[in-house]
């Protein structure tokens, strides 16, 4: 057997604010989905964090990338992440199943939680999709050790893809699995889960982006209040041409980038990312989708024109011109500014 691969990002080299985990276990826990179970380097207690929280793991210089902690209320001395092989890994997946093992040293960033549970006596209704199994199993853990009523309904490709299955199978609480449907066998079952539970119901849904628009659409109209719904995407929305906003289909021009607190300008050049061009002039803007999608990286823009190319701004922020997603979004004019 090989030695432990021993990863540490650079960027945990000099920024004292990371946490150093090691790598406890590895094992696989369903086709394609590997987990991984952290702990501290120093035996010191870990910070807290509360179910539909994420870490985000500093893998390499540029590869930052989030994954929801998925332990049981009552494991406070390690994180436990699941991480799912992507076919088309942009590096986090790839990255995580091929050079982290047992052993393996990791920077990452104190917990944070944008899903968190409503902390309320009403009985919450989960629907979860593919990996997207893995923030709804921690919160059906928390409300099972609360004695909190609740019912999942888990979507999977197939028993060997459905992570966590027989930890959920013996639950005293409410399971629904739902294997191998197509899309319409989907909504069908999604509609079917929502008209069996009160409206007033607390709604968590978390999977790719098909099954969240379902889900939210059917909730919405079933009854749903808007704020009882919560969700959090686990890929990146395909948006069609027609949907699109504008200003995405715009032709990709080289401008002026200024990153105002560094002191650093550079120039972004057609088809690269103002991340991109950040690290290359030495300044590293912390990502974790890549894509748009989850808000991360959200900058502030002190001067220019953003291109908007992300899923997360709504109309009025996006019309207010004072913030982009730097992953993805660009400059419609010669210089942009922002407050890096």
């Amino acid at each position: 057997m090989n030695a432990p691969v021993h990863v540490l990002a650079d960027a945990h080299d000099h920024d004292a604010s990371l946490l150093s985990l090691r790598v406890a276990a590895v094992r696989e826990l369903a086709a394609g989905i590997r987990l991984f179970e952290l702990i501290g380097v120093d035996g010191h207690a870990l910070p807290g964090w509360s179910a539909g929280a994420h870490l985000r793991l500093h893998l390499a210089p540029g590869l930052v990338r989030s994954y929801s902690l998925c332990n049981t209320p009552l494991q406070r001395d390690r994180y436990v992440i699941a991480v799912k092989r992507e076919p088309a890994s942009r590096g986090g997946s790839a990255w995580m199943h091929e050079q982290v093992e047992q052993g393996s040293l990791l920077g990452a960033s104190a917990p944070s939680n944008a899903f968190p549970l409503v902390a309320d006596a009403r009985a919450p209704l989960l629907l979860a999709a593919g990996i997207g199994i893995t923030p709804l199993y921690a919160m059906a853990a928390e409300l099972a050790q609360d004695g909190r009523r609740h019912r999942l309904h888990y979507f999977a490709r197939s028993l060997a893809h459905a992570a966590f299955f027989h930890e959920l199978a013996g639950s005293s609480h409410g399971l629904s699995l739902h294997l191998g449907l197509d899309g319409p066998e989907t909504e069908a079952a999604i509609a079917a889960a929502l008209a069996a539970a009160p409206c007033s119901s607390p709604l968590y849904v978390c999977g790719p982006a098909p099954f969240i628009d379902a889900a939210r659409r059917h909730a919405r109209q079933s009854g749903w209040r808007e704020d009882d719904i919560h969700s959090e995407l686990f890929a990146a929305p395909t948006v069609p041409a027609a949907a699109a906003p504008p200003e995405a289909a715009a032709a990709d021009t080289p401008f002026e980038l200024v990153l105002q607190r560094s002191g650093v300008r550079c120039m972004v050049q057609p088809g690269q990312s103002i991340v991109a061009a950040a690290a290359l002039a030495g300044v590293e803007i912390g990502t974790s989708c890549g894509e748009g999608f989850c808000g991360s990286c959200e900058s502030t823009v002190l001067e220019g024109q953003p291109l908007h190319r992300d899923s997360v701004l709504g109309a009025a922020a996006r019309a207010s011109g004072r913030t982009l997603m730097p992953c993805v979004s660009r400059c419609a004019g010669a210089r942009l500014v922002l407050d890096r």
